[in-house]
């Protein structure tokens, strides 16, 4: 496991650090026994039985209705893979989908309708614990919100999802939000800062008792670096924060990998302040 310095996630097994070789947005189930990710070719499981780890299977179902996947996130229970998809008919824009496990594999994606799906871009997502989900839109923000951030959450009831409310941050152009599974704090990314390390860099931010949230701090040159860093996903225990590094962000002409870090020491010092 690493320290409080950002290290490659299994080198040579999950992420292949030559150069143009895209891993991103990885994801553990809740027990730790499945892990998920994204390569150029589509979205990737590993499973963790007795014998040790599987080979990294292509979850073929997504790839052949959804070729223009982002920011897939694997449930806690891991049966569930959620993940926005890029459409260009009839009009631009991204929607999320879910796709189920069955018994013996994956059924065809289904788009999550209203209130989660809009006639507005959603960008990226991620999954608490209890199926709440936390993801980028670019529907509009309640009227008199002097927030501008880009996150929305929706509350999971029974079968379905509630409407979605806007999550205010004290932070400009706070996007790409990573929840922690019992939603205490949650990490996102943003751009074009003063004070930033590169592109875009990855912010933590604590749920408070009254349900508002921390102001923002960044995390760091130890996390963020010259390049891009997006997706950050908070491992089930709360002890470690995966994200992507990368260096472009077309998968077909760029690098990117994923990285670990553990969070203990950031979480000190967010509640200290």
């Amino acid at each position: 496991p690493p320290g409080s310095t950002a290290q490659v996630f299994a080198p040579g097994l999950i992420s292949d650090t030559r150069p143009k070789t895209w891993e991103a947005f990885g994801t553990f189930s809740g027990d730790g026994n499945t892990f998920c990710y994204h390569r150029v070719e589509g979205v990737f499981v590993s499973e963790h039985f007795e014998q040790g780890w599987t080979r990294p299977e292509r979850i073929g179902i997504i790839k052949r209705y959804h070729p223009s996947v982002w920011s897939p996130c694997l449930s806690a229970d891991a049966n569930s893979i959620y993940f926005t998809r890029a459409m260009l008919k009839p009009v631009a824009r991204r929607n999320l989908y879910r796709c189920n496990r069955t018994a013996h594999q994956w059924d065809r994606p289904q788009c999550l309708e209203p209130p989660i799906s809009s006639s507005l871009p959603e960008i990226t997502c991620s999954v608490a614990a209890n199926n709440t989900l936390y993801f980028g839109s670019g529907r509009t923000r309640p009227p008199g919100s002097k927030s501008r951030s880009i996150i929305w959450a929706a509350s999971f009831l029974g079968t379905t999802w509630s409407q979605a409310n806007h999550v205010a941050l004290d932070h400009p152009r706070a996007g790409d939000p990573g929840i922690a599974p019992d939603e205490s704090f949650m990490v996102f990314t943003a751009k074009d800062l003063p004070g930033g390390y590169g592109e875009r860099d990855i912010y933590l931010t604590l749920h408070l008792p009254d349900g508002t949230w921390s102001k923002p701090q960044n995390l760091g040159p130890r996390i963020n670096s010259t390049y891009i860093e997006h997706g950050p996903r908070i491992s089930h225990d709360k002890k470690y924060l995966f994200f992507t590094r990368s260096n472009g962000w077309d998968p077909r002409k760029y690098s990117a990998d994923i990285y670990w870090v553990e969070l203990k020491e950031y979480l000190r010092e967010a509640k200290a302040r």
